[in-house]
């Protein structure tokens, strides 16, 4: 199951009070029932039910649509979460005194804070390749210079096998790309010119969370997870590469 980040509370402007939930890196957004109940004028075991029924008619899908569980008072009552295609199904269905300015508000915000999550993702890889130009390396070497700081790192923080990071660090780089069908021994020679770039992309991403995570002083595992998430989300659909 992917990490849950932080809501989007972080993100809102002073006017929105509507919390988005972002997942992980592939940065899905969702939306919680009460919050729908909320802007739509309604009472949440209304829009639970709405949503029970939508559910079972199929309107939206158990991939759309996840059960949660919150506290309040002591005690556990249950919620819905709903990404973007969920919402935007159940939405025509909720109904509700505030109908019209909960729908508006809702669509504005998920539009609003998806621009600046791609305008984040824009600025990370802008950055990616400043280091990269700046430092006057290529993008293997910066990260294999990462990936030493990182094992020394691990190593004083008490992991007995530090120097396998090499190797695992560098097959979760590859992987994050390509599914390769037989093992090819130098993959770089089997990308196009376009697919070298992705490689750089993610090279640079992984030295970068590598180097954040360190800096931070986060626990070792740690780091490596948070750069396995930054990779998951610096590239898109993995490429077949065939090789002997």
């Amino acid at each position: 199951m992917k990490a849950l980040a932080k809501p989007a509370t972080e993100n809102q402007t002073a006017k929105s009070s509507i919390n988005l939930i972002i997942h992980g890196s592939s940065n899905q957004l969702c939306v919680d029932s009460r919050d729908i109940a909320k802007e739509f004028g309604r009472q949440h075991k209304n829009v639970l039910q709405t949503l029970d029924d939508l559910l079972t008619d199929g309107t939206i899908s158990r991939l759309e649509s996840k059960p949660r569980n919150y506290q309040k008072l002591g005690r556990q009552y249950r919620c819905f979460e709903l990404n973007e295609a969920g919402f935007l199904k159940a939405m025509p269905f909720i109904g509700g005194r505030k109908s019209r300015e909960g729908q508006k508000r809702l669509v504005d915000e998920f539009l609003r804070v998806r621009r600046q999550l791609d305008r984040q993702a824009k600025e990370r890889e802008t950055l990616a390749y400043q280091v990269a130009r700046l430092s006057g390396k290529d993008s293997r070497g910066i990260l294999t210079d990462a990936i030493q700081q990182f094992v020394e790192y691990a190593r004083e923080r008490g992991s007995q096998n530090a120097d396998r990071y090499f190797s695992i660090i560098t097959n979760a780089v590859y992987k994050a790309l390509v599914v390769i069908e037989p093992q090819a021994t130098e993959i770089r020679e089997l990308l196009t010119a376009v697919q070298l770039k992705i490689l750089e992309l993610a090279e640079l991403t992984a030295a970068q969370a590598l180097t954040e995570g360190m800096e931070s002083q986060q626990p070792y595992k740690a780091v490596f997870q948070a750069m396995k998430a930054a990779l998951d989300g610096a590239v898109g659909p993995r490429v077949k590469i065939l090789g002997g």
